[in-house]
């Protein structure tokens, strides 16, 4: 590793943590406003709000992680730029491949970061949210009880709870069954708590009464010092849940199983989505090769590259709007998948030629050893 390839590369690493950790929290806070929502009405604790943001994160970094490193290489090389440094390197007959080594190592360990990401830790982090999500919505617990207030679980059903002990205790409930209109039942109980039993959970009430309004309109009076109340009557249907495209593993959306109705109807999607798990880790590699063009082609202006740095990032996102749409196109039109890889690979061999065919060139490389004025070669003045 020679003091070029680790000094270039110093200068990208922490630019790349930089961004990606900046980017990281925007879109954090962005996607945690969805969950906040599900947490203050359910009654969730702040470990759970941060469990659920975690599961979210591989998928926000599969995206983020390219575009740091597009936007590290960026400023890394508009730095250089400015300080002379590169004008430096290329007089002193260095080539480009010297500046790209370490570029390009960035964007291959982005790009397998990215294909980790891709493969492995998105579909993990979107099942663990939505199990954990199912069982927040499915949790009876906190559907039914809120300290302190009247809640209304479902239509005709009213629960009240003054507050509930470390242990679990319920104090102070109240349970409305308004249901069936002909026979509203109220259930009173100083003391309550929730167990589960074979049969299913239930809420053990202590020393309370039953109120039930009669069919002649009179009211009947049960007291007792012990009620378990069955709670599957206002439990929701357990259902089976349908993976998303996000919460699929590569395999399951390259080979999905046609003998589902969904799968059959969605195979443009599923493999659409699957082809572009491998391919939009090669967006890595593409911003960094457009990053290269953007800075180093062209001559130099002591006024700065502003415009230039402004239409490599046009580019970038171009490159990956075009990425975007191939994935949509290819949905509908599976022919047209192999697409998803060309459009990857043809900017980066267009890249690639703009940046190399002068280290080939001897007039060119004739032409930076003249002009640099520490050269043997140079011209006296």
């Amino acid at each position: 590793m020679s003091v070029f390839f680790r000094y270039i590369l110093r200068q990208v690493v922490g630019p790349l943590l930089m961004f990606t950790l900046v980017l990281s929290i925007i879109v954090w806070l962005t996607q945690s406003l969805q969950m906040l929502d599900l947490i203050v009405n359910r009654g969730q604790s702040a470990g759970t709000f941060l469990l659920l943001t975690i599961y979210v994160l591989p998928s926000l970094l599969a995206i983020i992680v390219p575009f740091g490193a597009f936007c590290a290489t960026l400023y890394a090389l508009n730095r250089l730029s400015n300080d002379s440094e590169l004008i430096v390197m290329w007089s002193a007959g260095l080539g480009t491949w010297t500046v790209a080594k370490p570029l390009l190592f960035i964007g291959a360990v982005t790009t397998v970061a990215t294909l980790l990401l891709n493969l492995y830790l998105m579909p993990a982090g979107y099942r663990a949210l939505k199990d954990k999500v199912y069982d927040i919505r499915t949790d009876i617990a906190t559907t039914l009880i809120r300290d302190g207030a009247f809640t209304n679980p479902q239509e005709g059903l009213t629960v009240y709870n003054r507050e509930t002990t470390r242990n679990g205790e319920l104090h102070a409930l109240l349970v409305h069954d308004n249901r069936d209109r002909e026979q509203p039942t109220t259930y009173m109980a100083k003391l309550g708590q929730f167990v589960q039993t074979p049969e299913g959970p239930q809420l053990i009430m202590l020393n309370g009464n039953i109120q039930q309004v009669n069919a002649d309109g009179g009211i009947s009076i049960l007291y007792f010092e012990r009620y378990a109340l069955d709670l599957a009557q206002y439990m929701t249907p357990q259902t089976t849940l349908l993976r998303e495209l996000s919460e699929r593993y590569l395999h399951e959306l390259l080979r999905p199983d046609l003998s589902q109705p969904w799968e059959r109807a969605n195979i443009g999607r599923l493999l659409a989505e699957g082809h572009n798990r491998l391919t939009s880790p090669l967006y890595s590699i593409v911003f960094v090769m457009i990053a290269l063009c953007g800075v180093s082609l062209g001559s130099f202006n002591r006024r700065g590259s502003g415009w230039r740095i402004a239409a490599a990032l046009g580019l970038g996102l171009l490159a990956r709007l075009i990425g975007f749409a191939l994935q949509s196109i290819s949905a509908s039109t599976t022919s047209l998948i192999a697409l998803q890889y060309l459009a990857p690979l043809l900017a980066i061999a267009a890249c690639s030629y703009l940046l190399f065919r002068r280290d080939f060139s001897p007039d060119w490389i004739k032409k930076i050893r003249l002009t640099n004025p520490f050269s043997p070669a140079a011209p006296s003045p």
